[in-house]
Formats: C-alpha cells, structure tokens, sequence
C-alpha cells in the first residue's frame, strides 16, 4: 500500500518518531516489498550512512505528486528494504517523462540534493522500478551492487566523457534509437553526469536489449548563447559488437571502446582504422562514412551516417572506423547524408591487415596508402566532372564557378597528358570559352538539373575536327582568375555533345544486304559488300574488327580496319562471314584509368553470341537455321483490344525443370514450351481456354548471373529427406550459389541476344528461343518479354561491361560530379542520352519484328523518362503486319513505377512514375490494391494482415497485439477504400463515396500521402496480388493469416485476393502458381534460391510448402516467424485444397471474359457504369460490393453485373434497394461451379437482397432483355 495518511502525519512527527517507524519497516520487509500501487512508480533510495531521515523526492513533468511545494518534500519515504528506503511517486497515465529530484529540504545549512543534477525516467520504456546510490546521479532499472556500486549494470552503456577544462556543469547526453531513456526532450538534459572517475566524467544510458545502433549527443543545453553540443555531430555505438564501455574527448567525434591517451588523445587506437578525406572547397558538413564488412560498427542503417567526422588535421577530416578482431577487408562509401551524395562514388576497400590508415582525395576513387602529395590532390580536381559539354556550342558550369574576369577552356589531350598546376591546366590543346547564352528547351526537359547554371560559348569558328580530336581524349575545364591564377578546374561529361554531334539513327551490328534497303544505304564506300558490322564509337581513337572462325578460338583468323563516319565505324565482309565471331578491338580514352586503353569486347548490339558472351557472333536472322519449322508464317493470337490483357507472369526455368512429363533434356529450357502434351503446356492452355490472354516471361536476353556451361553448374540434390522448417535446404542452395544454374537475370549483358543458359544448345539459342514463342503462340498465348533498360551488370573496365568499354562515361548515369549513379542496385543506364534511348528502342523493335514479342514489362521503369516512353511507343506503334509481320498498336508496354531513387521526384526529368504516365496509356504496377488485398506493404512486418488476410474480420495474434479492434476497423475501412479505386482501375477522376461517407475521387483517395488513384484509362493500371518480388501470394496467406485458420480457410483466401485483382477493371497480373497455391516457402526475395525454392508442381500433386526455411541471407531474421508455420503440418496444402483453388481461378477468368463489363476500355465508361454499394462510414467491414450497368449497351449479353467480395469468416447477408426488381441470378459459371460454398450464394430481387457465404467472391448477372 501506499502510506499517504502516514506522510502526513511525518511532517508533524519528530525523528524519534520516525526512525521507530523505519524499525517496523524494516521488519517487514524481511518478508517482501508490497506491491507498488497502480499508477506509481517506485524509487529505491540506498545511503551508506544509513540516515533517511528528512529525505524526500520532489516529482516533476509526468506526474500527479503535487509539484507547488518542492521545499515541503511532497513524497516522502514509503517504505524500506534490504537496499534502503524507497519512495512510491505517482504518474499520469502513459508517462514517459518523470523528473526527480532526491533531496533533503531539513538539511543543516538549507535544502541538499544527493546528486546536483534533475533525473528522469521513462516508465513506458524502462518500467516501474528504480534503484539510486547516494552521490550517483543515475536511477537504474536494476539494483546496483552496495559493495561497488559503480559497476557498469547489465542494460546500460557507459560513456566516460573528458573535458580539458574539467567543468562538467550543465553537460548532458541525449540519447535515440536503441534506448530506453525518453527521447521526447532534447533540452532538458535526460541524462545527466551519473559519476566521476579519473578519466572525467561519466553517463550511464539505458539501452534497450540487443542494441545495435544507440545515438548519442554530448550538449550543454544550459551553456552561454544557447545549446552547446561537443563536437558536433550526432555519435553511434553498437554495443552488440563493441561492448558497452565508450571513452570520448572533448573536441573529438568519436567515442571509442578503449580510453584514448589524455596526452595524445588524437594519436590512432588499436582496434580502429582511420579514413583520411580531403575536400578542395573544405567543407565538411554532413560528410560521413558508411563501413560494411569487416567493421563494429553499425551497418543496418546506411543513410544515418552512422560515422561522422572524428576530427581534423593538416590534411582534412579523418573518420575513425571500428573494427572487428582480426580484421583483413574493411569496406566503407564515403557520403554526405544531407544530399545523398556519394564521393567519389564506387565503394572502396582498405586491407586493414596491413594498413589501418588510408588518404582520400574528393573524386578520386584511389585509395591511397600515405598521405598524396600536393601534385596528386591538384590532378585529381580532373576526376571530378562537375562541367557539362551540351552540345557542339556550349558549356555548362555550377555559377558560383564562373566569376566575372576569369578566363575559361576546355583543355584537351589525346594522351592524357593534362595536370592542374597553380596557374591552370598545362599538357594539352584549349578551346577558349565565354559566358553566354542558355539552356534548350529540350536540354531543360533533359537536363532540369542544370537550370540554374551558367552557359559558356565556344567559339563560332570552332571546327568540327577540333571537337572530335578533344573528344577522343582527356578533357578538362578550367577558370583562372585576372591575377593569372587557377581558380577552379574539373572534368567534363561529354554525353550531351556526343548527342549533338554523332547521334546515328540507322541500324547497328550485324547487316546483311538483303534486309531492307534503309538499313543498308550510309555510305557509299561502305556499301560493296556482303554483310557489315557497325559500331558507334564517336570517342574511340580506333577501332579494328577480331574475326574468328569458330567460338573457342583464341586468336582472330583475321584483322579487318574499321572506317569511321560521324562516329560510326563500320567493317565491310564477304558471305564466308556468316555464322563467324567477332570482336572489336576499340583503342580509347578512359578515364577512370587516366589512360588510353586498347578495350577488346563484344558488340553491345550483339544479336547473337559465343558462350556467355565471350564474342559476337555474325548471324543472320533471316535464315533458316535460326527458325522452326513455320516460323515464318507463324503469328500471334488475336487480341480484340488492349484492355483484354490478362498477364501471368512465369520464370523460364521454374516452368519446367520439376515437370516429370517433360523430356529431360528440355527441363528448364525454351523448348519446353513446344512439348504441348506436358503438364505445364496443359495447364496454361487450359488458362488460355478459360481467357488468359499473356505469359510474361522473366529476363530472357543475355545476362550474366548464370554460367551458360551447363557442366559447371551445381545443382543440389537429396533434399526432400530434411524436415519442412529444416536448415539443411538452403544450406545447400546457398552452397550452389557460387555456380548456379539459377538466377531470375536481371543483371544485362547482351540486350539484343536471348539468353543461353535457356537453350539445349547456346549455338541455337535464336532457334530455340523462338521454339518458345512459338510453342506459346500455339497454346493461345501471346508473349510478353520482360526488359532490363535501368541498369546492367557492369561498368567501367570490368568484365561484361560492353557499352563502357566502348565508349566509357557515356551509356551510364552520372551524378554531378560525374560518379556513377547506382541507385537501382546496379550500374544505372541513362535514357536521358540519345543513344541509350536508340539502343532501348532497337531492341524492342527487333524482339518485336524478329521474335514475335507481343508485349514488354519494364524493370524500374521510372528510372527512365515519359519522353523516353513516347519515343517507344511511337516505334512500336509504327509496326504493322504489312510491312513488319506485327501489329504494334497491339503490343502492351506496362512496368515499376514506383517513383523513388535517382529519377525521384522528375529530379533529373519526368520520370517515368505512376503519377507521370498519366494518359500514356502504358501500364504500371498498382501497389494500393497490392497492400490492401493482403495488408501491410513489403517494408512493413510481414504479419500485418489486410482485406484478404482477415484484419478485423479474423484477426492473427500479431494483429491483436498491436492495433485495437476499431484501430483493426479503420485500416481495413482504408484498405477498402483502396481496393475499390483499384477496382475501377485506379483511375484518378473516379468519384465514388469513401469510407467516411465522403464523395471523393480516386486521386483524393490518399495511399500513404500519395494519391491512390492515378491512371487515365483503365489500361494503365496493372492491378496484381502477387509477383516475382516478395513473397508470392500463397507464402503471404501464411504469414498473415489467424493461426486458427485451417488450410481450406487459407486457400480461400488466396482465391479472394485473386477475383479482386481478375474481376475489376485493369489488366490483372498473376503470378504463375498462384492459382495452384504456390509457395517458395516465404522467401522473400528468392532471385538466386534454385530450383527447389522456386518450382512449380503442375501436376497439382504438391505447392512446394514445407520444404525448408529459406536462404539465410535473405530471410534469417524471420525465420523465428516461419519455423512454427513450416513445422505445422496442418497447413500444407493438400491436392483437394490445390484443385480447388485452380477450377475456382479457372472459373473467375471465365466470368471475366463474359462480358466486357469488366474490361471497360475508358474512364467515361468506368465512371458511367460501374458503382459501389457497400460504402460509407456504416458499411460492413470486409466486405465489397461492385454493381456494374451496362448503360449505354454493347458489352455482352449482360444488362446487369452485381460482384460481391465476401472476405468475412461468415456468410453476409447485404440489401441495397438499387437491386431491388433486378432480375439477377449467380453467373452460370459458378452456378456450375465446383465450389460448393459459391454454388450457395442467392439473390432475392424482391428485396434486393444477397446471401454470400464466407471467403467467396460471388458474380450475380442479368441478361440484356
């Protein structure tokens, strides 16, 4: 109890009185402390002297102590224990900031605190309990020991803290992330000095259990002049790997794991590494290392800055970086975390086993062993490009570079001879500029970035060769002031001028004479010839052609010079050509070596290759050898309009490398589509009969994650023996990955060459790609070829990196200071230059015309621009089956438009986003419906649930451990909401009456601050489920759902989440298997995880559940989650359960190909046509309704459609008077069906009322009278 009449009484007792009481007390508390009241916190109190007498705790902020007398002690001792005294203080409700201050106000001489500094604690983080020592200034979460009571305590981090001048008054540390301590009040100083050792002072901060990234800032908020902090920067430990005991030094940004000299507190510590950094303009601000292997420090967060500027010296900065033991490779990416900049750009690596300092000079990517000399830190301004060449006139340069009365020039060498000295760049030939004129407005479309620098002309008189003989070699710009000395210098990117000067719009690579004359006629002494080979090569100094007899020849059988024309060399053959290799030997200025190089490589524009690439290959399309049987008569299936698209999207490999019914030497290639008899074949033309329109088949051009040489792959076997939440599988597929025959491939190499790992034969790889087209086209199926224009495998000098090494700096996207961008994880492609747009476009239009391609998926599409798009679809649109042999008004372009990276924003450009594609009539991928069919999104836990998963309606455990039940209510209100927008096809001006009763449109529909609807026309939402990424849907069923759902109750699910993304207006997407309950047993990203993880059972004997926990590297963190779903056997899918849900997807396909109600072309008809029901702030949650009219006429036999989505765990019954005298009735697909639940649903016309059973989707229809 808490003794609040006994308080009372003590401030007019005497000490007699009170150390009587402290007896009874102490007697019994021999038995146990008694229970601390609800509502209080309680604060143990240990003096040495043993005397309580007088002391008392003024309480503050959080608290329901009277806080108007703190001379008058108004919480008193409660009790006392074996510790001590303790003291109950009462909080508010949801405390987290409780002041307290223990102090005497009887003291002799007047009022004594125990410590002079406030403390505080957070109740909702840290808990109830507190224990504090007389003259430490800390109240733990444990008790200290009373024998050494400043004994670092389990749960806390020590910062021990040095100041020079020794005054510690008024310093504090604030601290985030990984602790308990409230974090809601930076000034008031949380964490006072708890103590003091020899070293100085020290703070003891509450961490919460297994912290990994703990912030700390050192400040005086009671300083002079405002808050002070010291040094600067915000500080990070990571206790889970290098202890809990940190030293820090005034002045110094670093808190080491062991005390620093406090004579040389500067001097480099054992255990750490020290990065060096220069800057010429010497600002430091936000710059900050990230370090990754072999380092202790944090690496889960790269963009904290988790290692600021330790200090300064002659030199620059330097950052003092934590290693583990034994260190040998310590990775770190220099960067500034304001602009997210990256300097010089590619990681680097120090060897830390021999070297534990290393030099960095701004743009240079070399990493330097000893301290660089003033030569090397003026050359290496030229490694930074911060100028733009834009075309054969201008110039631009950041204004604050270009001062009146300097002196400005291009500088050139066609050696490389170029250096900075002080008065400027000496070695090479200049070009003067002036300042004058103004960005295009094409530059402006292009290049936003730079409208706000200032252009420089060159002279009129400049001739072309000038420009070409600079272009070929080092480049550097500089401005020297009127006192002759250099003010700044840089390197140049050139992109712009290339465009200006060389863009070639005919045909590269291999030409033979007999395709169509245009492509042939240039010029005309390069035109008495068989075949030629053309590469554009505007900056090459040289370019001669390797021709090889056969493959695995390694030296050419022939030499051929190269003639240059407006950048495009050009090698003419006779007809013994045909069927040879090539390479092209290109003698070149590259930059990142500082030297000419001679680079030998393949043809970007390669349309045929050696195995993996290792040359080009001279094939000529047209012939014979590279096509089956009927090819050339062969065509697509017929597609009334764009809007019947229905996409199912299928990895090459996965199709058929499980499937017993195909021959195994086609398991897992192209040619297994051409066996028709298989199960797979089957089963998608069985899709195809029920209204599939399209496969879309992963990455199928040449790409380098896959050894094409079959006999080096590894491939695990044995491991169906290893119980179904076992590590042993992915154990082994990991073990496979150094040599894998599995990857999902996107990592380009050769854009215009299918990939040869698919192929029996590579030699026949043409063939027998089109053996796949073809085998598609006959089962009903169009094709769809999914492309990787955002970024390649490689850049620079390194090997597979064919457009670099052709012309480097050029086809990749460079940052302002000309390092390359990688924010698609990879090399990034920059579609903003004319070229990289010309090789995007030719290889769609080859696919198009060569094989037969009836649609292209874009990876990261909005890495590209909507200029880009436009130019695309005119190529495309140009096609006609007269002149081409295809229809190109037919041919759906759709992709990722998630708006994030480089290109966020139209930072660089309109990109080509989900809001920016707006009427474009390409589609993108609709994450809204995505989320709200299975809740949460792929950052969140993988257990928040969503309409189809049972938020609210059947809550998991997780679920009702987080939100209450109306929290549980709104969300899926908003998930509605979301899904209803998706319905319509996600169009923007749809308006329709929300949750809240609100009349709004699709577009004010907000999606996590975005607009929920963003499309024009139906066509330009790809509204899905599931998808290559992530899990697939059946894994998210899993994850999500109630622990008590059965596996009948789960693949119902799955099939309510598959008839929202089949029956609304858009193209709907499906993931192959999804309608077999597929499973790759939860990976969550299984682009590497093999066959076993990744295959289809198309006998629908089996869904791949249970057959192991997934690769560890992406997935170990949840495998707590997934062992008790894996080990359940009572969530395996059964063969009835899988026969289920394929006739129930069968059927839905069905009903959506019965009536064009469901595949409305434009907004106007959407708007007109198509209502929701169930709306408002009274509707009944988990449940949809879409009534479809077919105003107007012209959609089918169906006047009136009426789809309920029941996503409740118990039948609904729903009345709307707008159904009232409808002569509705079940759709006679499910009238039919094999459901016997759906077979249930009933409608009452004279009531307007339905009857849905739980977890079903019925389709109630009225015929047109």
């Amino acid at each position: 109890m808490k003794f609040v009449t006994s308080r009372r009484f003590l401030r007019k007792a005497g000490s007699h009185f009170f150390m009587l009481l402290l007896c009874v007390f102490a007697a019994a508390q021999a038995f146990a402390d008694p229970a601390i009241p609800t509502g209080d916190i309680r604060i143990h109190y240990h003096r040495p002297d043993g005397n309580y007498a007088g002391w008392t705790i003024y309480a503050f902020d959080n608290t329901t102590e009277n806080t108007g007398n703190y001379g008058g002690g108004p919480v008193q001792v409660t009790g006392t224990d074996t510790f001590g005294a303790y003291f109950d203080v009462g909080v508010t409700s949801g405390a987290q900031e409780v002041g307290i201050i223990i102090h005497n106000p009887t003291a002799s001489g007047g009022d004594q605190k125990d410590t002079p500094n406030n403390l505080f604690v957070d109740p909702a983080t840290q808990g109830i309990e507190y224990w504090a020592y007389s003259g430490i200034a800390k109240l733990y979460t444990t008790a200290p020991s009373l024998t050494n009571p400043t004994a670092l305590l389990p749960g806390y981090v020590r910062v021990h803290y040095h100041r020079t001048d020794g005054n510690y008054g008024g310093w504090t540390i604030y601290a985030f992330y990984d602790t308990t301590e409230f974090t809601g009040d930076y000034n008031s100083g949380l964490v006072p000095v708890t103590n003091t050792d020899a070293y100085g002072a020290y703070f003891d901060v509450a961490a919460v259990p297994n912290a990994q990234n703990l912030g700390l800032i050192i400040h005086n908020p009671s300083a002079p002049g405002g808050d002070q902090k010291d040094p600067g920067p915000n500080e990070f430990v990571d206790p889970s790997t290098e202890g809990f005991e940190y030293w820090g030094y005034t002045g110094i940004g670093k808190l080491y794991k062991s005390q620093p000299s406090l004579t040389n507190p500067t001097a480099l510590l054992p255990g750490y590494a020290r990065i060096h950094y220069f800057r010429p303009d010497g600002n430091y601000a936000n710059w900050t290392v990230y370090a990754f292997n072999d380092t202790a420090e944090y690496t889960g967060d790269y963009n904290d800055g988790l290692t600021g500027v330790t200090s300064h010296d002659s030199y620059g900065a330097y950052f003092d970086i934590s290693l583990i033991p034994n260190p040998k490779d310590l990775g770190f990416i220099i960067h500034n975390i304001s602009t997210g900049v990256k300097d010089p750009g590619p990681d680097m690596h120090l060897d830390v086993a021999t070297n534990t300092q290393a030099w960095v000079i701004s743009g240079n990517a070399t990493v330097f062993l000893t301290t660089p000399t003033p030569t090397q830190i003026l050359d290496s301004l030229l490694n930074v490009e911060q100028a733009y060449w834009l075309d054969r006139q201008r110039v631009a340069i950041q204004p604050q570079f270009a001062q009146s009365g300097d002196t400005f020039a291009i500088s050139s060498s066609l050696t490389g001879g170029l250096s900075v000295t002080p008065t400027g760049v000496t070695g090479g030939t200049n070009i003067p500029l002036t300042v004058g004129g103004a960005l295009t407005a094409d530059e402006l479309l292009r290049y936003p970035q730079l409208s706000g620098y200032t252009v420089l002309q060159l002279p009129e008189n400049t001739q072309l060769s000038t420009l070409q003989t600079a272009l070929e070699g080092q480049l550097a710009f500089s401005a020297v002031g009127s006192n002759g000395m250099l003010q700044y210098a840089t390197g140049i990117q050139f992109a712009g001028v290339l465009d200006d000067l060389y863009y070639y719009p005919g045909k590269l690579g291999v030409v033979f004479h007999h395709w169509d004359d245009k492509n042939w006629r240039d010029w005309p002494d390069d035109e008495d010839c068989a075949v030629k080979l053309k590469l554009w090569a505007p900056t090459a100094q040289n370019v001669s052609l390797q021709l090889f007899d056969h493959e695995s020849d390694t030296a050419p059988s022939a030499v051929v010079t190269m003639h240059e024309h407006d950048g495009v060399w050009v090698a003419k053959g006779d007809p013994s050509w045909k069927d040879k290799y090539y390479l092209y030997s290109v003698k070149v200025w590259v930059s990142a070596d500082g030297a000419v190089d001679t680079n030998v490589t393949s043809d970007p524009y390669s349309i045929d290759i050696a195995l993996n690439g290792t040359k080009s290959r001279i094939t000529d399309l047209d012939s014979d050898r590279t096509k089956p049987a009927g090819w050339d008569e062969e065509t697509s299936p017929p597609l009334r309009s764009v809007s019947d698209m229905s996409i199912y999207e299928l990895h090459i490999r996965d199709f058929s490398v499980n499937d017993l019914t195909v021959p195994l030497a086609h398991r897992g290639m192209y040619e297994a589509f051409e066996d028709q008899g298989s199960d797979g074949m089957k089963h998608l033309r069985s899709l195809a009969e029920s209204g599939l329109k399209a496969v879309h088949i992963l990455p199928s051009f040449h790409f380098a994650s896959v050894n094409e040489d079959k006999s080096k792959w590894i491939i695990p076997t044995g491991l169906g023996v290893y119980p179904p939440d076992g590590q042993q599988q992915q154990a082994a597929v990991t073990a496979s990955q150094t040599s894998p025959a599995y990857n999902w491939g996107y990592d380009p190499v050769h854009y215009l060459t299918p990939e040869g790992s698919y192929a029996i034969n590579p030699d026949n790889r043409v063939r027998e790609y089109r053996v796949m087209v073809d085998g598609l086209h006959k089962a009903g199926l169009r094709v769809v070829q999914d492309v990787v224009f955002n970024h390649t495998n490689a850049s620079g000098e390194g090997p597979n990196s064919n457009l670099d090494e052709v012309v480097p700096n050029y086809y990749h996207r460079l940052d302002a200071n000309g390092n390359l961008e990688t924010g698609s994880c990879c090399p990034d492609t920059a579609s903003e230059h004319r070229m990289m747009e010309k090789l995007i476009i030719d290889t769609l239009v080859l696919n198009a015309k060569d094989y037969k391609i009836d649609g292209f998926r874009f990876d990261i599409l909005s890495f590209m621009f909507t200029y880009n798009v436009q130019a695309i679809q005119q190529a495309l649109q140009a096609l006609t089956p007269e002149k081409d042999g295809v229809d190109g008004s037919k041919i759906y372009l759709y992709g990722e438009g998630f708006n994030f990276g480089d290109t966020a924003n139209n930072q660089i450009g309109p990109n080509a986003s989900q809001i920016n594609l707006y009427g474009f009539g390409v589609g993108t991928f609709n994450d809204r419906i995505r989320d709200g069919i299975h809740g949460g999104s792929p950052f969140t836990d993988e257990r928040v649930q969503g309409f189809a998963t049972g938020l609210f309606t059947d809550p998991s455990d997780y679920t009702n451990s987080n939100p209450p039940l109306n929290g549980q209510q709104n969300q899926l209100l908003q998930y509605s909401d979301w899904i209803d927008v998706g319905l319509t096809g996600n169009l923007r001006d749809y308006s329709f009456t929300d949750s809240a009763g609100a009349t709004v449109t699709g577009a004010q529909v907000l999606y996590n601050g975005q607009p929920t609807g963003y499309t024009k026309s139906p066509i330009e939402a790809v509204n899905y489920a599931s998808v290559h990424d992530n899990q697939d849907l059946f894994d998210k069923v899993q994850l999500k759902s109630s622990y008590n759902d059965n596996i009948a109750t789960r693949a119902r699910r799955q099939l309510m989440g598959m008839s929202l993304v089949t029956l609304g207006e858009g193209i709907p997407f499906f993931q192959a298997g999804d309608d077999l309950l597929r499973s790759k047993d939860m990976d969550q990203n299984s682009y590497n995880s093999g066959d076993w993880f990744n295959k289809i059972d198309w006998s629908g004997k089996t869904a791949n559940w249970g057959i192991g926990l997934p690769i560890a590297s992406q997935n170990q963190a949840q495998w707590p989650i997934m062992m008790p779903l894996l080990s359940n056997p009572s969530y395996t899918p059964l063969p009835a359960n899988i026969a289920y849900s394929k006739a129930a997807f069968s059927e839905l396909l069905q009903i959506r190909y019965s009536s064009e109600l469901f595949r409305m072309p434009t907004f106007e008809e959407v708007q007109r046509n198509l209502t929701f029901l169930n709306t408002g702030s009274s509707q009944t949650p988990g449940l949809i309704v879409m009534n479809l009219d077919a105003n107007g006429g012209g959609y089918g036999i169906y006047k009136h459609i009426l789809v309920v989505f029941n996503a409740t765990n118990a039948s609904v019954t729903f009345t709307n008077t707008h159904l009232q005298g409808l002569g509705l009735h079940l759709h006679p697909v499910q009238r039919n069906s094999s459901d016997p639940a759906t077979r249930q649903s009933t409608f009452n016309s004279k009531e307007g009322t339905v009857i849905v059973p739980a977890l079903t989707t019925a389709v109630f229809v009225a015929e047109s009278e």
